[in-house]
């Protein structure tokens, strides 16, 4: 009993709190700014040399980034779901892209856990994790206010005609007739910045999403961000891969543009929260969805910008480019400036985090994460995951995909990996030897958390197609 007890307690999952630090006297704001197949290595502080990244990396400079943080799976909805739910893919409600997987009312966000604190919540950008046909919707899932897309099919665009706030269309006419006229993803953070504006004002807490569209296809940015590059390079055609798209002949210094865009973003948060007289009391969060876009943009994303910093794969590999994304945390006088983590972690760890931060671990559900606050804050009492495990969902509820990092060990089955592949990532990052035959041992504890960890996908119904026409006319 007393044993079943122990176990309990330390077990990874489990629904008991273990904050090491009391419930703060004034919650702190929290604003998690999320990028779109941003890859690992299109930023400065983690090796970019072609595009400017000042903001990310100022962020890195004044507080601490993470070298072994993965997203919560190796394309965007179900790794929203992670980072959203706190329970890993073989647990999560959405385990693959489509418009036909949400959330339901009985799912819990971290969103709902903040609210019940007393936190606004407030998120901009690209949901995908339901409609406002559906229960997925934000709104439904404990955010006061959603500006931007809730489809993933309408977050492609950047000069739709409408976005979303809250249940209703906000009309973009300046669009109309597939004009170029208002860059999309410049509306949402304007929204943005008035939500936090508007809070700091009324003295309550906060938590901000802000999961920008960028640097996610369709690839085109206003001229402004990405004319200081153009005539760098050589010239590559924009792939095209669907009807609808809008972009120009120019692919490298537009993609550079996008992603030095999102770090204007970034930038113009900061300056607010010092501008608001905030910023000592705003924990900053910055990482991405998945790794870089591979297929017809891989020599855009990954290969010339080194979007995957030279590990194998890309978005939709359970490979470490596919999966391997940037962290960074900022909290001034708690958060050591310019030091850097190697715990290793992923999008699970994100709610019972902001939670032990916020105060609000009594309202957390069941997870599958650690809490990385004590990292965060340099205190004592670190719990470390056994494993991270990551799985995909085929069309017909087929577990088409799945992975384990278990230590230094790192399995993947599924997509181009047939069979099980067995990697030593400390001695092999890259992923280039697989050695699964010499290693029977570690293949067996591999299954045996597979077995533990995945749960069948729950059933769902087929959902209306999208196109380019809902949203560009």
């Amino acid at each position: 009993m007393i044993r079943s007890l122990l176990l309990l307690a330390l077990g990874a999952g489990s629904t008991l709190s273990h904050s090491v630090l009391a419930a703060p006297a004034r919650p702190p704001n929290i604003v998690f700014f999320l990028a779109d197949d941003l890859g690992i290595g299109h930023v400065g502080c983690y090796g970019q040399q072609k595009i400017k990244t000042p903001n990310v990396d100022q962020l890195a400079r004044e507080g601490m980034r993470f070298t072994q943080f993965y997203a919560g799976a190796n394309v965007c909805a179900p790794s929203r779901s992670t980072l959203m739910t706190g329970l890993h893919t073989g647990h999560t409600p959405v385990r693959n892209n489509g418009l036909d997987r949400f959330l339901y009312d009985t799912d819990v966000t971290v969103a709902e856990v903040l609210k019940q604190a007393g936190y606004a919540t407030g998120g901009f950008g690209k949901w995908g994790l339901g409609r406002e046909t559906n229960s997925g919707v934000a709104v439904k899932q404990g955010f006061d206010t959603w500006f931007g897309q809730y489809s993933q099919v309408h977050a492609h665009f950047y000069y739709p005609y409408y976005l979303m706030s809250n249940l209703e269309r906000y009309p973009i006419p300046e669009n109309e007739g597939k004009k170029r006229s208002r860059y999309s993803a410049d509306v949402v953070q304007g929204q943005a910045l008035k939500f936090i504006e508007t809070q700091a004002r009324a003295g309550r807490p906060f938590f901000a999403y802000l999961p920008t569209t960028l640097p996610h296809v369709e690839l085109t940015a206003p001229i402004e961000s990405w004319e200081n590059y153009q005539g760098q390079w050589r010239k590559v055609a924009r792939p095209d891969p669907r009807p609808g798209y809008i972009g120009s002949d120019d692919a490298l210094p537009e993609f550079a543009g996008m992603v030095a865009r999102m770090d204007r973003y970034l930038g113009e948060v900061m300056a607010l929260l010092k501008r608001l007289g905030i910023d000592d009391n705003t924990v900053v969060f910055f990482s991405s969805d998945n790794g870089p876009q591979p297929g017809a943009w891989r020599d855009i994303f990954v290969e010339f910008f080194d979007g995957a910093a030279g590990r194998r794969g890309a978005k939709g590999d359970f490979y470490e480019g596919g999966t391997h994304v940037p962290l960074i945390v900022r909290w001034p006088g708690k958060i050591k400036p310019g030091s850097v983590s190697d715990l290793p972690g992923y999008f699970p760890d994100v709610m019972p985090t902001l939670a032990e931060l916020a105060g609000a671990t009594a309202h957390l559900p069941k997870t599958d994460g650690n809490s990385i606050a004590p990292t965060l804050l340099g205190k004592p009492g670190q719990q470390k995951h056994e494993f991270l495990y990551w799985e995909a969902a085929g069309a017909n509820l087929n577990t088409t995909q799945q992975a384990v990092r278990l230590g230094d060990w790192k399995a993947v089955r599924g997509k181009t990996a047939k069979d099980w592949e067995l990697y030593d990532l400390k001695n092999d990052v890259k992923e280039t030897k697989n050695v699964s035959a010499e290693h029977p041992e570690v293949m067996q504890r591999i299954h045996a958390i597979i077995a533990a960890e995945h749960t069948p996908e729950r059933k769902y119904a087929a959902a209306p197609k999208e196109g380019a026409a809902d949203y560009v006319r």
